[in-house]
This record gives C-alpha cells, sequence and structure tokens, in this order.
C-alpha cells in the first residue's frame, strides 16, 4: 500500500467509499446515471441497479502530472456519449443520479448541474463530488481548481434541487499533508529522501493535531460530497 493511502491522506479512498455507500443504499433495480462516467469505475458497485454511464468520451490519458504520467483513459465505452449539459433522455429519466470529479472539467458546470437536474426524476436523489482545491489534471480539460460549499447552496436552489448534506472530504490538516507527501515523491531519489526525513515530524504532528486536538483551522478540504434531493 503506497503512503498517500494511508491517514490522513485518504483524498480518493474517502471519496471512493462515500460513493460506494450511496450507491449501495438504492433500491434494487432503479435507474442511475453515472455523469462524467469516465473509465466506469463504479459499474461494479451498481449491479443490483439499472446502471446508465455517459461521457463526453474526448479525454485519452497520458499527460504529465506532477510527478507522473496520467494512465491511458477509455471513456469510449460509456452507454451514453454525449456533451453532459445535453443528455439525450427525456425529463425524469433516472432515479438517481451521481456525477464524481466532473464539474472542475466543465466550461459551464451551472449548465451541467440544471441538466442533471432536469433528467432526475421527482422525488429523486443526487450525488456530486468535486475539488475544493485542486492540481491541474486531465488537461486540457481543466478549467476551475474547485467549488464551495456556497457554490452549491447558490446553484441548487437555482436548479430547482434541495439540499441534504454537503460533507467536507478531509480537512485544513490533512490538506496540509497531502502536499507534503507530494513533495516526497516528486524528483529525483536523494530529493525524496531529503524531503522524508524533513517533513516526517511534521506530518506526525499533524496526525496528532487532527487526531486529538480540536483546533480551530480555516475551512479547508479536499473536496466536498454533497447529497441532493428533487422536490416532488
Amino acid at each position: 500500500m503506497k503512503i498517500h493511502q494511508f491517514w490522513p491522506l485518504s483524498n480518493e479512498s474517502n471519496r471512493h467509499c462515500a460513493v460506494r455507500r450511496w450507491l449501495a443504499s438504492l433500491p434494487a433495480e432503479a435507474t442511475v446515471l453515472d455523469a462524467g462516467a469516465g473509465i466506469q469505475r463504479y459499474r461494479p458497485d451498481a449491479s443490483h441497479l439499472n446502471y446508465v454511464s455517459q461521457d463526453f468520451g474526448d479525454y485519452k490519458g497520458g499527460e504529465d502530472f506532477g510527478d507522473r504520467s496520467a494512465p491511458a483513459w477509455d471513456a469510449a465505452r460509456c452507454d451514453i456519449l454525449c456533451d453532459i449539459t445535453a443528455i439525450p433522455v427525456g425529463d425524469g429519466h433516472f432515479d438517481y443520479v451521481f456525477c464524481t470529479e466532473v464539474f472542475e472539467h466543465l466550461t459551464d458546470p451551472q449548465l451541467a448541474l440544471r441538466e442533471l437536474s432536469r433528467v432526475l426524476k421527482p422525488g429523486g436523489r443526487m450525488l456530486l463530488t468535486a475539488p475544493f482545491r485542486a492540481l491541474y489534471h486531465q488537461e486540457p480539460y481543466f478549467y476551475t481548481s474547485g467549488f464551495s460549499r456556497y457554490w452549491y447552496q447558490h446553484h441548487a436552489h437555482r436548479c430547482g434541487l434541495l439540499i441534504e448534506a454537503i460533507e467536507p472530504n478531509g480537512s485544513y490538516f490533512s490538506d496540509i499533508a497531502q502536499e507534503l507527501v507530494r513533495i516526497i515523491r516528486i524528483g529525483p531519489l536523494w530529493q525524496s529522501v531529503c524531503a522524508g526525513v524533513l517533513t516526517l515530524p511534521l506530518l506526525l504532528y499533524l496526525y496528532v493535531l487532527q487526531r486529538w486536538f480540536k483546533i480551530r483551522t480555516p475551512e479547508s478540504c479536499w473536496g466536498y460530497h454533497v447529497y441532493l434531493s428533487k422536490p416532488v
């Protein structure tokens, strides 16, 4: 297991667990749209559902991302290939909709949210995740570094959606810790060793602060998990 998979660097694993719990809670045979599904990583978790994946299909992967190259990305196998702001189904087509780590790659996320609301049935529920603060990734399809809780509150209301909960993924301390570990992973071996020696005490200190002390910090996190519903 890689170091970034341990606490407090659990950005991706926290998100995957939240999405999988949500999918597991949905009733069997319900229709669910995975919007911006990409490689359809959640299809196996939706085997009890009528799962439909959508993506625009143009991103192929392979670009440099920090200290490594992005893997190949095959989104052309999704069920629906289209612009996320113009999904070719009727109003209220899906019982549930989820969209994970997609909005930062859209030129008009507000319009996308309106479209996802349109295809959701009245009484249906939606799960959105997107970064609060992110580095460049999946270039050149990267247009904003993140979204605040107030963005969701403002635009959900305008799109006819109710917010049930907004849960932060991570914290101020874990956000800092993630960047410290990123420094360890950048550069030649000698730099990684030096950075590891210098940052390990601070990582341990951040762990203690996060685990045992209740210290008021600036609001920061990797991103938000936003649970919404559409009124009947």
